[in-house]
């Protein structure tokens, strides 16, 4: 069992060792060294053994013998080493040869090889040089071709994007052109948006449509400056008007506060001669002989008192018509003023539109950049012009509030007056009938002097009475002189109050003037973006290679009358 197991050691290890030395060019040099080595080795041993049993022989014979062991040794190592070295000679060069043409740029030739040894790794290591060439070599041809087309594609898409960017050029000197018209006020002026670049179709298309909301910004700004005007003309007729109005009311208060102080003064004689008509009673009632007398002087005085007291009463009826009339001017002159009022608000919220509109403007110029800043100027001025406008309005506004607050007060003042002119009325017609009393009782004096203390005393009592109705018929008179005077001061307020109305419509006047000669800088059409339905816009293109492509006959579009834009010669 041992036997067959070393003996199965042995020729696997013996296997091994024959691949590796026929795959080893070292191993086979190594091997024959040592076969050389071995014949040399034993060539000594027989040389020692054959001096050994010649050992007695001569000297001579034993160096002869060395002598020829070491030339053997030489020639067989110089054998070897002429063997080996040929072949790996020949190899070598065969193996340059075909390197060299794969030098020249043969990459067909032939590199296989049997040998396993160095050699032939080298071989294989030519041929996996060899395949690697040929592959980077057909690589490098394919890029040279794809380079190559890459090269005509590249020169074919710069004439194209040479030609594209002399289009471009020349429809970008067209929106310079148009939009140098634009800045100069015109603002008919249009771009002609058609062309091979998209952006700048995008920017042509924004700028027309920025110039449409412009045109229409200015033409409703335009709009509301003339209802501006109009409306500040007819503030200034209104204003006229209720100057007019309370001029009257002004007279008509004189006139009523003149009737007062008139009634005052017949009221005080009234009073005066019922205080002669008293005394009169108490010496009627102190002596008897002086009753007829008397009774004349109370009679006399009696029809005095009535006849002052009927010139009051009609004092008082026309200071009643007077201060109806008032009343219908003041309330006149508030429904004015109530009219005023809206034409304020209208007025303000015009002012707020235009804000707004002002700054959509200037929202569109800021867009436009640098070619929109004379576009935000003007944005900047109208919307200083609308908020001036409306702190105008708001002034206008105040001011009207603070005449109708005033003519409350003195529809209130003359509301009172009235009442209290009824109640002088009621007191006077009470001093008329107690007069006609006196007078009955005066003529009863005659019929029955057993009655006179009697008479006198009632006499007394209602000449009493009626100094004290008389009196308190003065006091009214007087508060409706000073109602009156209150009035008067009212009106005068009033007128100076609506002489500030008009200065301030004029004022609103001269700014809408100033509003209209900024617009007037810029040219608008009669029927602007916006304002004509079903509108087209009719553009003319060349675009033929050589011809300047996309760019309008005129360098622009001009705005025609029928909402469209027309771009070509005849404008």
């Amino acid at each position: 069992m041992i036997h067959d197991i070393l003996l199965v050691g042995i020729t696997m290890s013996t296997e091994q060792s024959l691949n590796f030395i026929r795959g080893s060019y070292a191993a086979k040099l190594t091997l024959s060294l040592l076969g050389v080595v071995g014949i040399v080795v034993g060539a000594g041993l027989f040389v020692h053994i054959e001096a050994v049993e010649a050992l007695g022989a001569g000297s001579g014979e034993l160096g002869s013998s060395i002598l020829g062991l070491i030339l053997l040794t030489v020639i067989s190592l110089a054998l070897i080493g002429v063997t080996i070295g040929s072949q790996t000679i020949i190899s070598l060069r065969h193996l340059a040869g075909k390197a060299d043409r794969m030098a020249d740029g043969d990459l067909d030739v032939e590199l296989e090889t049997e040998r396993s040894d160095e050699i032939g790794q080298l071989y294989r290591s030519f041929e996996s040089m060899r395949r690697s060439l040929r592959q980077e070599i057909s690589a490098a041809d394919e890029a040279r071709h794809e380079a190559e087309d890459a090269t005509q594609e590249a020169q074919a898409a710069r004439d194209e994007m040479e030609r594209r960017a002399s289009r471009i050029e020349q429809q970008a000197e067209s929106y310079e052109r148009t939009m140098r018209q634009v800045a100069n006020g015109d603002l008919t002026q249009r771009v002609d948006p058609n062309g091979e670049s998209e952006a700048m179709q995008q920017v042509g298309l924004a700028f027309n449509e920025m110039l449409d909301e412009l045109e229409g910004t200015i033409g409703e700004v335009t709009t509301f400056a003339d209802t501006v005007g109009d409306a500040a003309s007819g503030v200034d007729t209104r204003a006229e008007e209720l100057q007019r109005t309370s001029g009257g009311v002004s007279d008509a208060v004189e006139d009523i506060s003149e009737g007062a102080h008139k009634q005052t003064e017949n009221l005080r004689e009234v009073a005066n001669e019922m205080d002669g008509l008293s005394s009169g009673a108490e010496e009627v009632a102190a002596t008897v002989e002086t009753v007829a007398q008397t009774t004349e002087n109370a009679t006399e005085a009696g029809t005095e008192g009535e006849s002052a007291a009927a010139d009051a009463l009609e004092q008082m009826a026309a200071v009643e018509e007077t201060t109806d009339e008032t009343m219908e001017d003041i309330e006149a002159l508030d429904e004015e003023m109530t009219e005023i009022g809206e034409i304020a608000d209208m007025i303000s919220e015009i002012a707020e539109q235009t804000n707004l509109l002002a700054l959509n403007a200037s929202i569109e110029a800021a867009r436009a950049g640098e070619e929109g800043a004379g576009f935000a100027v003007v944005a900047e001025e109208v919307k200083s012009l609308a908020e001036e406008t409306k702190e105008a309005a708001s002034e206008i506004d105040g001011k009207i509030q603070s005449v109708q607050e005033r003519t409350g007060d003195a529809v209130a003042g003359m509301d009172e007056t009235t009442i209290r002119i009824s109640q002088g009325v009621e007191t006077v017609e009470g001093a008329i009938d107690q007069l006609n009393n006196v007078i009955e009782y005066v003529d009863e004096i005659d019929s029955s002097m057993s009655e006179i203390n009697k008479t006198t005393e009632d006499q007394a009592r209602a000449a009493g009475a009626v100094v004290d109705m008389i009196d308190e018929v003065a006091s009214i008179s007087e508060q409706t002189s000073n109602a009156a005077d209150n009035v008067t001061d009212t009106t005068e307020q009033q007128l100076k109050s609506l002489e500030t109305v008009e200065h301030e419509a004029g004022e609103l006047g001269s700014q809408a003037e100033k509003l209209l000669a900024v617009l007037d800088q810029f040219d608008i059409s009669t029927d602007g973006p916006g304002r004509s339905g079903g509108s087209t816009n009719q553009i003319t293109v060349d675009n033929s290679p050589t011809g300047g492509s996309s760019k309008a006959a005129t360098d622009g579009g001009k705005h025609t009358d029928d909402g469209g834009f027309q771009f070509g010669d005849d404008r």
